[in-house]
């Protein structure tokens, strides 16, 4: 299930913030019940796995001056009294309300302030993904994660280990980890000098086949452009690429650089990925051809 608000605690750096609306309340709802699962790496499994998340629970005294008790809610259940009762469209158009929307009352603010989202690895309960984010007014903001970005993002790169140089996977892990802390444009700096290396990676693969001295005075864009088949297509068809990461370091504001982080990120991706599944089926073609050898001696 598709959830505004689980893919920004997955995919958003520490400080990143998201607006709290009418369009998006219902994902907040769900997400607070417990009922949004997702899936994502388990650094104690070492592997994907599906986390599901622990109901957000709400505490207030309940009962008659004296004998007042602790009562124990849903927190999303309480969310979604309030929405259905009072701050929905319908009701405020009803009543005549014409007060600005809220998702919450002063009653459950101080609870919602800073909450602790619990997710629980479906194969092992012990394997614990956690998120702390901030609300203030209608916005939420991740202010705490973990196992971090990092950590779980490092272990991606091992998938590319094949096709990608030590240099590039150090500094690809430095752009993760400043990204995860919250640094946008600094980021892009290594995300940027991987991607000149990578061009050029891919210069050297096509060999003769791109002429020398015209790709040196091609612009980066048009270099893209030169290397078709030997980049992944989505890139040949948007070679804004190397301009976005550009304008990041020089113009972006920092809340920018991180938004775009995940999109950029993807594209680096994207090239080892296609090389990586490349190096496979070359290795899959050795291997069958070297068994079709072996029985062919045999069979003589």
């Amino acid at each position: 299930m598709d959830n505004v608000f689980a893919t920004f605690l997955k995919t958003a750096g520490l400080y990143h913030s998201i607006e709290i609306c009418e369009n998006n309340i219902t994902d907040l709802i769900e997400l607070i019940k417990g009922n949004i699962k997702i899936s994502t790496y388990c650094k104690e499994c070492k592997r994907e796995r599906v986390f599901r998340m622990k109901p957000v629970e709400y505490y207030f005294e309940s009962g008659p001056e004296g004998h007042e008790k602790i009562v124990c809610r849903n927190l999303g259940e309480e969310i979604e009294s309030l929405q259905n009762l009072i701050f929905s469209k319908k009701v405020r158009e009803e009543k005549d309300f014409i007060a600005e929307w809220r998702w919450i009352n002063w009653q459950i603010a101080d609870t919602v302030r800073i909450m602790k989202l619990e997710y629980i690895c479906s194969m092992n309960e012990k394997h614990h993904l956690d998120y702390v984010v901030l609300t203030t007014d209608n916005s939420m903001m991740k202010i705490g994660q973990y196992p971090s970005i990092a950590d779980m993002t490092f272990p991606e790169l091992d998938d590319y280990k094949h096709v990608i140089s030590k240099q590039d996977r150090k500094e690809l892990g430095t752009a993760i980890g400043l990204f995860a802390s919250g640094i946008g444009a600094g980021s892009y700096v290594y995300l940027r000098r991987i991607l000149e290396r990578l061009i050029y990676q891919a210069k050297a693969t096509a060999g003769d086949k791109i002429n020398d001295e015209e790709f040196e005075q091609a612009r980066v864009a048009e270099r893209i452009k030169m290397l078709q088949g030997y980049l992944p297509e989505i890139l040949i068809k948007n070679t804004t690429i190397y301009g976005i990461l550009s304008k990041g370091i020089h113009e972006l504001s920092e809340e920018e650089c991180r938004k775009y982080f995940p999109v950029v990120k993807e594209c680096i991706y994207q090239i080892l990925g296609m090389w990586e599944s490349e190096r496979r089926k070359q290795a899959d073609e050795v291997a069958l051809n070297k068994a079709l050898s072996s029985i062919s001696s045999s069979i003589k």
